[in-house]
């Protein structure tokens, strides 16, 4: 049976009623990243992308802005709730939010 909010939970009544796990949501994708962040950079800091662990259309947006490995990137601020983050690349600012700059995989600057 259908209900109003069917439409935003994007998911079948019968897992709905299943539950998926401990606390009843479901388990994420485990991190790939082995190194640094973006979030690991301090306010004025550099460094060079080595790569991502976002895929799809995420991933094509952030090569589109720019970040593409092997660049350098330096963090020109941070908000005050730590979202978002404003970023120089390829000589321009660009702000990211949290979730995308944690994809971000750097090394520090050579």
């Amino acid at each position: 049976m259908l209900n109003k909010f069917d439409f935003f939970n994007r998911e079948p009544a019968s897992a709905r009623k299943r539950g998926h796990g401990a606390g009843g949501r479901r388990q994420g994708k485990p991190c790939r990243m082995r190194g640094k962040s973006l979030l690991d950079i301090p306010i004025g800091g550099k460094a060079i992308i080595r790569g991502h662990s976002s895929g799809g259309a995420v991933r094509q947006r952030l090569l589109d802005l720019g970040f593409v490995p092997g660049r350098e990137i330096e963090v020109v601020r941070v908000a005050t709730l730590g979202c978002p983050l404003e970023l120089r690349v390829a000589g321009y600012c660009v702000t990211l939010r949290r979730t995308e700059a944690y994809q971000i995989e750097v090394e520090d600057e050579r």
